[in-house]
């Protein structure tokens, strides 16, 4: 017989159940019986959030009075740090967790395996959504009010140093884990392809300033400043959640930070309750935790959650606190994002196991007459314009730890050396003559090439070349490598060879101890996939094809998966 422990929420019913005693195993393995509490049996043992377990404690203190006796025992713990203790056995499983997220479920089953005492879904019992935290002057600066940012914007800005810091903090805190679930699911949204996706997350990754320190520390540090502008360039933007920023801002700091609600992604925490086995197979247990539910349920419950900053099941948001910190209206409710959310779980990991990783990629880009012919199916579309419209998302994938150089290659009247130096190699976060940054530069390069028509392709020739002189520049503490763009002909100049001459001579350019593969992309059908994927075998790279922007893209992010996996 089945006895189930309700709680409401947006109308839906959330339940946590009662499944009879199992066999052979009582609570923790033990009994529950002489050990205080009420009636001789044991309090139930809750633990929640740190930012919630006081409103848990209080509703359980208000149980506690009821019944004169300890029936509820409530302690804080992070959900990173309980699942550290589950892991490593050093001590008893709680009979109720109210964790920060429903993502925690999920690293419950991935962190604990066989030994996961929880189920993967529990009932909401509060909500907090996840906000970037701007200076209020940047945000009235930037119009954000009006506009709301998504995360792309919030990277471009990054980049233009209109934000010179922006943190997201470890996955071990819930703003860290919230910040990559939404960034996850906003690129995912945007990019159809999982590949082009993951490698725009790393590319967020790699571009903001902090990934470690959480927003108490951070919000702890702008508490003490009265000056805007210090506060943006020593503590920056970061993701936080509403009830945090709620709680700083509610005691008028010297600088206000206001809330920022990336347009086209919700992710909010739910702080979802959940009873171990051993405990829903206790039936007392389980009606001692439906009646801290209920508890949280009812109008005092409902009236300390709303008090503490926290959003109840009509999603009604924390009060204004001024003209400019005000909390987004009513939402949808929207825990995380939906489908398999095992995989967002995986890459949640793989963002906490991140580690910088230097890149050095020198770009050959065709700009030979074969360039300008068109792509069949594709409207007229010539290769040169697949290239050009794909360079801005392609430039995205590149992290800030990236050193990118652009070559061009062509014989013409106009153009006598096989390539000429369109942007020189360097940092892309470093500006150059005019102000603009190398990765500005890069983008607009890409975007404005032109290919000349009856020019021809000394594509061995510049390759070649590449390699040369990119082993005199070789750094050993980089990834060094060569993107090389062309429809794959070698023809037509006075730099041509045959084939077999070729690769003999770039065999004899490699250097085991600087490894310099050569990533090609081959544009529209006719393209010369043989010789690229000889070159590719050559050095150690790959050869993929593109025939429309959306290819191309998926072909660099399949080049960055091939150097960093994504889990």
């Amino acid at each position: 017989m089945l006895a189930f422990l309700v709680a409401f929420g947006l109308g839906v019913a959330y339940v946590l159940m009662y499944h009879g005693p199992t066999k052979g195993h009582g609570r923790n393995g033990g009994t529950a019986a002489g050990q205080g509490g009420c009636g001789g049996a044991a309090p139930v043992r809750a633990v929640a959030s740190p930012e919630f377990a006081p409103v848990v404690a209080t509703v359980a203190g208000g149980i506690n009075k009821s019944k004169g006796c300890n029936a509820v025992e409530v302690s804080s713990r992070p959900a990173a740090d309980l699942l550290g203790a589950l892991r490593a056995g050093s001590e008893p499983v709680p009979d109720l967790w109210i964790a920060d997220s429903s993502m925690r479920l999920q690293q419950a089953a991935a962190v604990l395996g066989d030994r996961n005492p929880y189920p993967l879904t529990g009932t909401p019992t509060a909500f907090s959504p996840l906000v970037v935290a701007a200076p209020e002057s940047v945000a009235i600066a930037q119009k954000w009010f009006e506009k709301p940012p998504d995360w792309v914007t919030f990277l471009n800005r990054i980049d233009d140093r209109t934000l010179p810091r922006f943190t997201v903090s470890s996955t071990r805190t819930t703003e860290g884990l919230l910040g990559v679930v939404a960034l996850t699911a906003s690129m995912s949204a945007m990019n159809n392809d999982p590949m082009v996706a993951a490698m725009k997350t790393f590319a967020f990754r790699s571009n903001i300033s902090d990934a470690e320190t959480p927003a108490a520390t951070l919000m702890s540090k702008s508490s003490g400043m009265s000056d805007p502008q210090q506060a943006l360039n020593e503590v920056g933007a970061f993701a936080v959640t509403e009830q945090a920023l709620w709680a700083y801002d509610h005691n008028h700091p010297g600088v206000p930070y206001v809330p920022l609600y990336p347009s086209g992604t919700l992710v909010q925490a739910d702080y979802p309750a959940v009873l171990s086995q051993s405990a829903s197979a206790d039936k007392r247990t389980a009606d001692r935790a439906n009646e801290v539910l209920g508890a949280l349920r009812s109008a005092d419950g409902m009236k300390a959650v709303a008090q503490a900053g926290f959003r109840g099941p009509d999603q009604q948001p924390p009060p204004a606190l001024s003209q400019t910190v005000r909390f987004a209206p009513p939402t949808p409710q929207q825990a995380a994002p939906s489908g398999d959310l095992s995989q967002v779980a995986k890459m949640v990991q793989a963002w906490a196991d991140y580690k910088p990783m230097p890149f050095r990629v020198m770009i050959l880009v065709d700009g030979s007459g074969s360039m300008n012919e068109p792509v069949k199916g594709k409207d007229g579309k010539t290769k040169a314009d697949i290239m050009r419209e794909s360079s801005i998302e392609t430039t995205q994938l590149l992290g800030k730890t990236t050193e990118v150089g652009v070559r061009q290659f062509a014989v013409s009247p106009t153009q006598k050396g096989p390539w000429v130096e369109r942007v020189p190699e360097g940092p892309l976060d470093e500006k150059l003559s005019g102000g603009a940054s190398r990765k500005e530069t890069v983008t607009k390069t890409l975007t404005t090439l032109a290919a000349q028509n009856g020019a021809g392709t000394p594509l061995y020739r510049t390759v070649l070349d590449a390699v040369a002189d990119a082993q005199k520049s070789y750094d050993p503490a980089a990834f060094n490598q060569i993107f090389l763009l062309t429809d794959g002909k070698d023809e037509d100049t006075a730099f041509s060879m045959a084939k077999p001459a070729f690769l003999a001579q770039l065999q004899k350019l490699q250097n085991p101890q600087k490894p310099l593969p050569i990533f090609a992309v081959g544009y529209g059908a006719n393209a010369d996939m043989a010789t690229l994927t000889d070159i590719a075998k050559a050095t150690g790279g790959l050869a993929v094809p593109s025939t429309d922007p959306g290819d191309l893209i998926k072909a660099i992010a399949q080049i960055l998966v091939h150097v960093r996996p994504t889990g």
